[in-house]
């Protein structure tokens, strides 16, 4: 009896340490997608930028944390993406579980948010992809979502979260090739 109560405690104690939540609030804590290009042939750029660091609940942080599902499907009602550049939430932008603001900290009155790590505000990152798979002119719908300020507190909390979809025509820059 003592052995299933300590697995089930073990279980409750780890089940909350990976646990995450997140609010749609993309308006006041959200990264916004400046850009997605296709700059040469077989490399695609994802530009986001936003949010600005503020201090409500304390030191959060600026740029964006978490991207999750980040994908490029072909406009012709198909379910199945050509590209997962991102599947599961992952950290970028420099961003890790160890270095986001912990809850506790906002109860220190001697700490200093300065001494935080932060992302960039313009964050940028390149993926390559198979061109065989895409013809000039395809209609394209890029989707991904985006987490920011996110903090720890019993488990990771992100009050940012947006979903941007963006239905684009495949255009990439004419006879340029990454040796160009």
């Amino acid at each position: 009896m003592k052995l299933i109560i300590f697995i089930i405690v073990l279980f409750l104690t780890f089940f909350k340490t990976f646990a995450f939540k997140s609010f749609d609030n993309c308006y006041d804590h959200g990264s916004i997608v400046e850009s997605v290009r296709f700059i040469v042939e077989g490399l695609v750029e994802l530009k986001l930028v936003q949010p600005d660091k503020t201090q409500v609940p304390c030191c959060l942080q600026q740029g964006v944390m978490i991207i999750k599902d980040y994908m490029i499907y072909k406009d012709d009602g198909s379910k199945d993406p050509l590209f997962t550049f991102v599947g599961d939430r992952t950290w970028v932008n420099g961003y890790d579980r160890s270095n986001i603001l912990h809850k506790i900290y906002c109860n220190n009155n001697s700490f200093n948010c300065d001494s935080l790590y932060e992302g960039d505000y313009e964050y940028t990152r390149l993926d390559s992809y198979d061109t065989s798979k895409l013809t000039r002119g395809d209609e394209i719908i890029v989707s991904l979502t985006t987490y920011s300020h996110c903090y720890y507190s019993s488990e990771t909390i992100c009050l940012g979260s947006c979903n941007p979809v963006f239905h684009i025509p495949y255009f990439p820059p004419i006879n340029s090739t990454l040796s160009d």
